[in-house]
C-alpha cells in the first residue's frame, strides 16, 4: 500500500469528522477501497470521495455506499420492533457502541456496525431470548454466560448481561467496574426511537467503556480507525459536556490512562480533533507504529498475523511471575481450564451448575483436542519458547502505548 493511499484515506476521514468534502487528486482508487473495507469504513470513503472520482469509478462503488444505508435501514427496522416488543415484556436494555455512538457521526447510517449490541440484566435473559427466538425468528449462538450472539438474514444482534467481560494485561475487575452501567444510563433515542426502557450510558461512562473496549480489541487482535473515529466524533460532539478531570481519574483507577491518552493524542494527529485528554508529547517513533499497526490490523485486527502472539503476550503479561514460569502457568491452564473458564465454553455447557464434573471434562478434552487439535494445542502450548522474541516485543509495544 502506497504512503500517498493511506494518506488520502486518513484525509478523507478527517473530512468527514469536519462535515467537508475529500477533494482526491488521481488515485489508486481499488487501493483506497481495499482499504475502507478491511476497516468498515467503505460508505464513508464513497461518501467522501463521490465529488471527485471518474463517473465510471463512482459507479463501481456506489453498492459499497448504499450497502451502507440499506443495511442501516434495515437494522433500523428490526431493532424499532425488537425495541416495542422488549417494552411491552418490561425488559430495560442499555445500547452500546455503534447504535449510539452513530449519533455522533455527521452522516448517522455511515457508522457501519457488524452487529447490535446492547446490554440486558441477567433476570431478563430468558425473556428476551423468547422474543428473540420465537416472536422474531432470530437463531441463536451461547459463545459464552455474558453474550448471546442472534442472527437473521445477514443481521446479527448481541445480547449481553454484562457490558465487559474480559480480562486486559492487568489485575482491575472491568467486569466489576462497567456492571455500575444500570447507575450510569438514561432514556434517549436509538435508531430514532424512543421507549421508558430504552437507555444509553451516560456521556462520560460511555466514554471510559469506549476506551476500554478499544483496549480490549488492541490487546488481543487489534482495532481498526472505525474505534478511533467513534472517540475523535464524541470528543467533538461533547466535549463541552464531558466532565474530563472525572474521566482522567476513573481511567487512572482502572490502569487505561496512559493508554487513553496514546489514543487520543493519535487522534489528534489523524482527525484533526482537538482532544482534552491527551499526552503532553506524542513520542513520533511511537505515533508512527501505531498508525502502521493500525493501518495493518484492519478493522478488528484479524488481518494482521504479527497479532499471533497476541494472547500469549497478553496472559504473561498479567502474571506477577517470571517469564517461564508465567509461560508454564498458562499451558497448564489450558491443559486444565479452571471450572469458571471451562462453563463458558458451549461443548462443556453439561458442567454448567456441576463443577464437581470438571475433572470429567479434563479427560474428555484430553482425548478430544489429542485426536482433533493436536497440532494446534501443541502450538499454544510452545508458543511462549517458540516465539519468545515476538511475544516480548509485542509486550513491549503494549507497554509504551500504555497497557
Amino acid at each position: 500500500m502506497s504512503p500517498d493511499t493511506r494518506q488520502i484515506f486518513l484525509q478523507c476521514l478527517s473530512d468527514f469528522v469536519h462535515g467537508k468534502a475529500t477533494l482526491c487528486p488521481a488515485t489508486d482508487w481499488a487501493a483506497l477501497f481495499d482499504l475502507a473495507a478491511r476497516h468498515s469504513v467503505d460508505g464513508i470513503i464513497y461518501h467522501q470521495c463521490r465529488g471527485s472520482m471518474p463517473q465510471d469509478t463512482a459507479r463501481k462503488y456506489l453498492s459499497r455506499y448504499l450497502g451502507d444505508v440499506v443495511y442501516s435501514l434495515k437494522r433500523e427496522e428490526v431493532t424499532t420492533g425488537l425495541i416495542r416488543l422488549f417494552e411491552e415484556a418490561h425488559i430495560p436494555s442499555v445500547f452500546i457502541k455503534g447504535a449510539s455512538v452513530r449519533e455522533y457521526y455527521p452522516v448517522a447510517p455511515l457508522r457501519s456496525m457488524g452487529d447490535i449490541d446492547f446490554v440486558i440484566k441477567p433476570e431478563d435473559r430468558k425473556k428476551a431470548d423468547s422474543i428473540l427466538k420465537e416472536k422474531l425468528g432470530f437463531d441463536c449462538f451461547v459463545d459464552n454466560h455474558s453474550v448471546w450472539t442472534y442472527w437473521k438474514d445477514n443481521l446479527y444482534i448481541e445480547i449481553h448481561d454484562h457490558l465487559f467481560y474480559e480480562q486486559l494485561a492487568n489485575k482491575t475487575d472491568y467486569q466489576k467496574f462497567f456492571d455500575q452501567v444500570w447507575e450510569h444510563c438514561h432514556n434517549a433515542k436509538v435508531f430514532g426511537v424512543e421507549s421508558a426502557d430504552l437507555l444509553v450510558p451516560d456521556e462520560d461512562f460511555h466514554f471510559l467503556y469506549l476506551v476500554a473496549h478499544t483496549a480490549k480489541h488492541v490487546l488481543n487482535n487489534g482495532a481498526g480507525f472505525r474505534a478511533y473515529l467513534d472517540l475523535a466524533l464524541m470528543t467533538k460532539e461533547c466535549e463541552a459536556s464531558l466532565n474530563w478531570s472525572r474521566i482522567a481519574e476513573e481511567l487512572d483507577d482502572l490502569k487505561l490512562l496512559t493508554f487513553a491518552k496514546t489514543c487520543c493524542s493519535c487522534c489528534e494527529k489523524w482527525f484533526g480533533v482537538e482532544m482534552p485528554l491527551r499526552l503532553e508529547l506524542l513520542d513520533k517513533g511511537l505515533f508512527e507504529a501505531i498508525t502502521d499497526k493500525t493501518f495493518r490490523d484492519g478493522v478488528f485486527g484479524l488481518e494482521n498475523a504479527e497479532n499471533g502472539p497476541a494472547s500469549a503476550a497478553k496472559d504473561i503479561r498479567r502474571s506477577s511471575s517470571p517469564y517461564f514460569v508465567a509461560a508454564v502457568k498458562r499451558g497448564f491452564r489450558r491443559l486444565f481450564p479452571p471450572y469458571r473458564d471451562l462453563q463458558l465454553v458451549p461443548w462443556y455447557s453439561w458442567i454448567d451448575g456441576k463443577p464437581w464434573l470438571l475433572p470429567a471434562a479434563w479427560i474428555y478434552r484430553f482425548f478430544y483436542c489429542g485426536a482433533k487439535k493436536l497440532k494446534h494445542g501443541v502450538k499454544y502450548l510452545i508458543e511462549p519458547f517458540s516465539k519468545k522474541k515476538d511475544v516480548l516485543k509485542r509486550q513491549d509495544f503494549m507497554k509504551e502505548w500504555g497497557l
